[in-house]
C-alpha cells in the first residue's frame, strides 16, 4: 500500500503511456519531487510496470496539453540524448518538485494529457516496431517472426537476413565483372552494396578462416616445407611457369594457354555465362547432387595494368555475382559456398578466397607470387611448386566439401552466417551451441552472443575468435568475480586450424558500459566504479595493465537491485613495462599521453581511463537529478 503524502497544494494530472491506449490521472502536490510521482505511477498501473523500477520510468511534460482523441499527434515526441527540452516536451527530473513544471499560478488544463510516460519497454515497443519495418521491407509475415527469439536478436536476424538479400539482388542484374571492376564503378557500389576485401580499409572482413577449413588447410600446405611434391606436379609446374613467362598478343591468348596447362592436374574448367554475358576465364565446378558449386574462379590479365580493371575485383565481383543465381540458391542457403580464386596477370599469380556471409567477404591468401624465376634456384622453384601442390589439394577438399553438403538441413539456414566451430568441450563432455546475434557491428570484431544446446539447463555464452587474449589476467579477475567466468579457450591445433585464431568462451553476463549509458539505464544505485578499481588494483597487484578500459569494455549487470560492472576483453591485458600497445592501435581516439602505436603498457594508463570513467559516471548520475 501507498505511504504516499501529498505535500504542497494538490494538482491533478493525466498521464498517458507511450506505446499504449493507456490514459489515468493522478493526485499530487506541488512540493512533492518527481521521484515520488513516479513511485505513484508504478503503484497505479502495476500490471504495466510490473518488472520496471519506479526510478527508470521516464516523465515528458507536454508543454501543449492534448485531448485524448490526438494521442497520435503526441506519439513521436522527444527529446535528443544530448538534451532535456525541445518545442514539444520537457524532461522531469527527479530530484525537482512538481511546482517546477506548474507553478502556483499555473492550473493544468483539465481534461488533456499532460504527462507522457516512458519506460524501458517503450525502447522494446521501438525495436518491435523497427523489426516490423524491417520485415515488411523483406516481405515477411507475422508467420517468418522467430518469436523464441528476444526481440533485440531477433532484428539482429531480420537486418542480417535484409543484407544478404541486397548483394543477391545485386548480383541478380549484374552486368559483366569487367564494367564492375573498373575503379569508378567499384568503389561507387562500394558505398551502399560493399563487397568486404578491404577497399577501403574500413570495409575489411571478419576472417575467412573461421568459416570454412579449407583455406587454412591450403596454407599450411603451401607453408610445409616438408610438403610431398609427386614429379609429375614438378613436371607441370614446369609448364605453368613457362607457359607464364611467354609473351602473348592478347588476354584471350593467354588465358586459353593458362586453362590448358591448368587442367591437367586441377580437372576441367569450364566457361560458363549467366546474366547479361557474366563470364570469368574460366570455373573449377563440384557437383551437390544435381547442381553446381564452384570452388575455383580464374581471373586474368595478360599483363599488369592491361585491360583497365584489377582482376582480383573482376574475380571478387563474380563469385558474388555466381553465388546470387537462383539455380545456386539452396547451396547458398545451406553454407557460406566457399570459393578459390586464382588471379593471373602476366607472370604473376595470387589466391584469394571467398565466403557469402549477409555481405561477401574476400580476402588474399597469398602475395603477388612472381613465376619468372630462376628455374635452378631451388627455394624458388620448390615455392612455386608448393603453390600449386597446395592449391590442387584444397580444390580436392573443397570439392569434398560439396559434394557431403546435406541440402535438406534447413536449421544450416541461419546458421550459415556464422563461423563453423559451433561445441567445445567443458568438463570432458562436448558441448553443442548455436549462435544467436552479433554482439559487435565492426566487421571485424569477431564476438558473438550463442546458447548452449545438449545441457540439462541450457545458457547464453559469448563466442569470440582473437589473435591474442591474457587467459591469465581474466582467469584472476573472474577469480574474485570481476570478469565473466572463462569456459574454454582454444588447443594449439585448434588455433592453427582457425588461421591462428584462438575461439575464446565466456558466459553471458550483462550489457556494455557505453550502451547502457547511452540508453540512459544507469541507475544512482550502482557501485559500478568501484567495482572497476577494484578489478584494476587486482591486475596492477599482480604487475598486470589491462590497456583498454574504454567503456564498451565493461560490463553492467544486477545484483540484488545494485548495478555492477565486470571487466571483458582482456586481448591488450600484458605485463607492465613489458607488453606492447598493438600496431594497429586507433590513433584517433584520446589515449593517455604517450599512448602510440608499439608503446609499452604503463600502470597509469588504467588510472587515466578510470578518472574519464569516474567522470562519464558522475555526469550521468547529474541527469537524473
Amino acid at each position: 500500500m501507498s505511504t504516499f503524502t501529498i505535500s504542497g497544494t494538490p494538482i491533478v494530472l493525466w498521464c498517458w503511456v507511450r506505446g499504449s491506449t493507456s490514459i489515468f490521472d493522478i493526485t499530487v502536490g506541488r512540493d512533492n519531487r518527481v521521484s515520488k510521482i513516479k513511485e505513484v505511477i508504478k503503484e497505479r498501473k502495476p500490471n504495466d510496470f510490473a518488472k520496471v523500477d519506479a526510478d527508470r520510468l521516464k516523465l515528458l511534460k507536454l508543454k501543449n496539453p492534448v485531448g485524448d482523441g490526438h494521442i497520435s499527434d503526441i506519439q513521436n515526441f522527444t527529446f535528443q540524448d544530448n538534451g532535456d527540452e525541445n518545442d514539444n516536451v520537457v524532461l522531469m527530473k527527479d530530484m525537482r518538485r512538481i511546482v517546477t513544471y506548474w507553478p502556483e499560478n499555473q492550473a493544468p488544463p483539465e481534461d488533456l494529457i499532460h504527462v507522457i510516460v516512458e519506460a524501458p519497454a517503450t525502447e522494446e515497443l521501438r525495436a518491435q516496431l523497427e523489426a516490423l519495418k524491417l520485415g515488411r521491407e523483406l516481405g515477411y509475415d507475422g508467420a517468418l517472426f522467430q518469436s523464441d527469439l528476444p526481440l533485440e536478436s531477433e532484428i539482429k536476424r531480420i537486418k542480417r537476413e535484409k543484407e544478404y538479400r541486397e548483394p543477391v539482388n545485386i548480383g541478380l542484374k549484374a552486368k559483366p565483372p569487367s564494367s564492375g571492376a573498373k575503379p569508378s564503378t567499384f568503389f561507387t557500389t562500394q558505398i551502399n552494396n560493399p563487397i568486404l576485401n578491404g577497399r577501403p580499409l574500413e570495409l575489411t572482413g571478419p576472417p575467412i578462416s573461421i568459416y570454412n577449413r579449407n583455406f587454412t588447410q591450403f596454407l599450411e600446405d603451401f607453408n610445409n616445407m616438408e610438403l610431398e611434391v609427386p614429379h609429375e606436379i614438378l613436371e607441370w609446374v614446369m609448364d605453368i611457369i613457362s607457359a607464364s613467362a611467354d609473351r602473348y598478343l592478347n588476354e584471350d591468348g593467354r588465358m586459353k594457354k593458362m586453362r590448358e596447362i591448368l587442367s591437367k592436374k586441377f580437372g576441367t574448367i569450364a566457361l560458363t555465362s549467366y546474366g547479361k554475358g557474366c563470364q570469368c576465364d574460366g570455373l573449377l565446378m563440384a557437383k551437390v547432387g544435381l547442381l553446381d558449386a564452384c570452388i575455383g574462379i580464374i581471373e586474368g590479365k595478360n599483363e599488369i595494368g592491361s585491360g583497365g580493371t584489377d582482376p582480383s575485383l573482376q574475380g571478387s565481383i563474380y563469385y558474388r555475382d555466381y553465388w546470387s543465381q537462383t539455380v545456386v540458391k539452396q547451396i547458398r542457403d545451406c553454407c557460406c559456398v566457399p570459393s578459390f580464386i586464382i588471379t593471373i596477370a602476366g607472370p604473376w599469380i595470387c589466391i584469394f578466397g571467398g565466403i557469402f556471409l549477409n555481405r561477401v567477404v574476400v580476402q588474399p591468401l597469398t602475395d603477388i607470387i612472381p613465376l619468372t624465376i630462376n628455374v635452378r634456384n631451388e627455394d624458388q622453384m620448390n615455392r612455386i611448386a608448393r603453390l600449386f601442390q597446395a592449391l590442387r589439394l584444397a580444390l580436392v577438399r573443397l570439392g569434398n566439401f560439396y559434394n557431403n553438403l546435406d541440402l535438406t538441413l534447413l536449421r544450416q539456414v541461419e546458421q550459415r552466417h556464422f563461423p563453423y566451430l559451433r561445441s567445445f568441450k567443458l568438463d570432458n563432455k562436448n558441448v553443442n551451441f548455436i549462435y544467436i546475434k552479433e554482439l559487435e557491428d565492426d566487421h571485424t570484431r569477431n564476438i558473438w552472443k550463442a546458447r548452449t544446446m545438449n545441457m540439462e539447463n541450457n545458457y547464453d555464452i559469448v563466442v569470440k575468435f582473437v589473435k591474442n587474449y591474457n587467459m591469465t589476467a581474466h582467469n584472476i579477475c573472474s577469480g574474485k568475480g570481476y570478469s565473466p567466468k572463462l569456459l574454454y579457450q582454444s588447443s594449439k591445433n585448434e588455433f592453427l586450424a582457425l588461421g591462428k585464431y584462438r575461439m575464446i568462451i565466456m558466459e553471458f553476463v550483462g550489457i556494455s558500459l557505453d550502451r547502457k549509458l547511452n540508453q540512459r539505464e544507469i541507475r544512482s544505485n550502482n557501485i559500478i566504479y568501484d567495482d572497476v578499481k577494484f578489478a584494476i588494483e587486482l591486475l596492477h597487484s599482480n604487475n598486470y595493465v589491462f590497456a583498454d578500459l574504454r567503456l564498451p569494455n565493461i560490463l553492467v549487470y544486477d545484483e540484488n537491485e545494485i548495478q555492477r560492472a565486470m571487466l571483458i576483453d582482456f586481448d591488450w591485458c600484458g605485463k607492465h613495462g613489458v607488453d606492447k600497445y598493438p600496431s594497429s592501435l586507433n590513433i584517433s581516439i584520446q589515449w593517455p599521453t604517450n599512448v602510440k602505436p608499439g608503446t609499452f603498457l604503463m600502470k597509469e594508463h588504467d588510472i587515466y581511463w578510470l578518472g574519464k570513467l569516474q567522470e562519464r559516471l558522475s555526469q550521468s548520475i547529474d541527469l537524473l537529478a
